[in-house]
């Protein structure tokens, strides 16, 4: 069991297909199936044996998925490295992992820290620059394949979490975890070898890596990359190569209702699709007002190599995350590891093949994840009486206020109804009587007016007494990580004066 099979499978069964386009340069799946194995190669010769983990830090490009899959290939673990990271970050995910070589780009090689600093890495490869990688992309030299051998237990990839949170901890997904999470995502979404995606989202990140790019190959499908998020090339690209499956967060969906010309030129989609942080129900609404298609959603994490569950292309209900994703088991528990009654609040815990191995060289927090058989998210949700089930909150996000508990996101949901937010963020600041007060952080639409009195007023009337946000506070923009999630402990210190 191997991810990169998707290439192999793809070269035999569609070689002339496109299977990967950046800017105006087109791979099909017979060259990069060439290009991957004779990367794999190459590596060899530089020493990579099965096992070994080789760090990727580059932004999205062409070479960064040539070498996920070639490094996949010959059984070593790729270690993905934001390339958003500056030196010291990079640095410490590369010593974390013990990286023994690093592949990065012109542009970051800056960014790459003396030897003494990443003492683990042998070499360093600077994908512009290197003679053997242009040799092979080039067709100038071939090397001799190698086959890894992988078993479903084998590491593939190791992502990185909780770097919001705290020090981030490298999540291993396996063989079997990649493979699995693929699987689910084609057969839930339909997904078929005519179907055209886009991809603006980090591939370090495991909802472009895992939910979208393994997928599309996996289904022999063809991917359109993009470093970022521009409004006018993504638009362009779409009416271009006529785009039917669109990715994205909801910051993005929320900018794109906000330009008219959207309505035209996103007309080949067929289906579109959210992650990363939780969709408001509203803005759901929105869109499928506008363009005639409804957001579907999932819920997934990094450690369960994204989909856990899945709100159904045939039966979508707004505000759902969906039921259970394939052979993923999921549910709802007290403190204790107790099933909790039906219609009652849970933490979601979750057990699968797609469920992580564990954290690199962290037992105990390992341990603390994975005890009883089952991830635990430190996710709060509901299942309804159909079995579909409703993301509440964080556990860690959830407000005290005067001994009652208050879940951001049921007030963020009140807020969006309200014609003047753009977007909104809800958190609990220190409070002399209350504990922590409910604060809202709201961005206007561009052209509307509101007051902190009036958005205050608007939920008095649809939220009980005590969720009702005690400040309004308006900024320009709210403070987000690359993957498009809010950082709430960065509105935590602007609300409290520090930072």
């Amino acid at each position: 069991m191997n991810i990169a099979n998707s290439f192999v499978v793809g070269a035999l069964s569609y070689p002339d297909r496109p299977a990967l386009i950046f800017d105006d340069t087109v791979y099909t799946y017979a060259q990069m199936s060439r290009i991957i194995e004779s990367i794999s190669g190459y590596l060899a010769s530089l020493g990579v044996v099965r096992g070994d983990r080789i760090a990727l830090y580059m932004a999205n490009r062409p070479e960064w998925v040539m070498f996920y899959y070639a490094v996949a290939r010959m059984g070593a673990t790729a270690v993905c490295v934001p390339g958003a990271y500056k030196k010291e970050e990079m640095a410490g995910l590369v010593n974390d992992s013990g990286s023994s070589l690093l592949v990065t780009s012109e542009d970051l090689a800056s960014e790459i820290p003396v030897s003494r600093d990443i003492p683990s890495v042998r070499k360093v490869i600077v994908v512009d620059e290197d003679d053997g990688f242009r040799s092979i992309r080039g067709g100038e030299k071939k090397f001799a394949p190698v086959d890894g051998r992988t078993t479903g237990d084998d590491v593939g990839a190791i992502l990185y979490t909780g770097g919001t949170t705290g020090v981030p901890k490298g999540a291993m997904l396996t063989h079997r975890s990649l493979v699995t999470s693929a699987q689910n995502i084609a057969y839930l979404e339909r997904q078929s070898p005519e179907d055209v995606g886009i991809c603006f989202m980090p591939l370090n990140h495991v909802f472009a890596q895992c939910h979208i790019m393994n997928s599309f190959f996996y289904s022999c499908a063809t991917l359109v990359l993009f470093q970022s998020f521009d409004m006018e090339r993504i638009l362009t690209a779409v009416a271009r190569h006529k785009v039917t499956r669109f990715y994205a967060v909801p910051t993005v969906y929320i900018r794109l209702l906000n330009e008219p010309a959207s309505r035209e030129r996103l007309r080949s989609l067929k289906y579109v699709f959210s992650a990363a942080t939780s969709m408001p129900a509203e803005i759901v609404r929105q869109w499928l007002d506008a363009f005639g298609l409804p957001i579907n959603e999932a819920y997934g994490m990094t450690e369960t190599a994204s989909c856990v569950t899945f709100n159904h292309l045939f039966r979508h209900k707004i505000g759902s995350i969906g039921t259970p994703a394939g052979i993923v088991e999921v549910r709802l528990v007290d403190g204790d590891d107790n099933d909790v009654e039906h219609g009652q609040r849970g933490e979601i815990v979750v057990r699968g093949p797609n469920v992580m191995k564990g954290y690199f060289n962290r037992p105990e927090e390992t341990a603390a994840a994975l005890h009883n058989g089952w991830l635990h998210s430190g996710d709060v949700g509901v299942f309804d009486d159909e079995g579909y089930l409703y993301l509440v909150d964080r556990l860690k996000d959830v407000i005290i206020t005067g001994g009652e508990n208050v879940f951001p996101k049921e007030v963020e949901d009140v807020l969006y109804g309200h014609e003047a937010v753009n977007e909104c963020a809800v958190v609990g600041l220190p409070h002399p009587e209350y504990g922590e007060a409910v604060t809202a952080f709201v961005t206007l639409k561009e052209g509307k007016t509101a007051d902190g009195a009036a958005l205050i007023s608007f939920c008095k009337g649809r939220l009980a007494r005590y969720k009702v946000p005690k400040a309004v506070r308006f900024v320009t923009e709210l403070p987000k990580t690359p993957q498009g999630k809010i950082l709430r402990r960065e509105l935590k210190k602007m609300g409290t004066g520090e930072g």
